[in-house]
């Protein structure tokens, strides 16, 4: 059994017809995934839709979405990568 982690899915989509449609059928895909949302972004420009998604799952899981993603007619790029974990600094002082 895998263990749950962080990824970061970044999706680029072309913007040609309709920019919902494109957006509604990518969600779509993702909601039927096995994997959590955490945070999304969407920006649209004239030409492209650039979604990125911070979610947490089983790594099959994940891939499982980007495949199905990838699929897609409107989709141009799919990518996924493990996010890193930040430490904060600390300071600690006597006095």
């Amino acid at each position: 059994m895998d263990m749950e982690d962080d990824f970061l899915i970044e999706v680029i989509m072309s913007n040609e017809v309709n920019q919902f449609d494109a957006v509604v059928r990518a969600m779509n895909v993702i909601r039927r995934g096995k994997v959590i949302i955490r945070h999304m972004s969407i920006d649209m420009s004239d030409s492209v839709i650039r979604v990125s998604i911070r979610a947490r799952g089983e790594e099959d899981e994940v891939r499982w979405v980007c495949n199905k993603l990838d699929k897609l007619y409107d989709v141009v790029n799919v990518k996924y990568m493990p996010e890193e974990v930040h430490m904060s600094k600390m300071v600690v002082s006597n006095g």
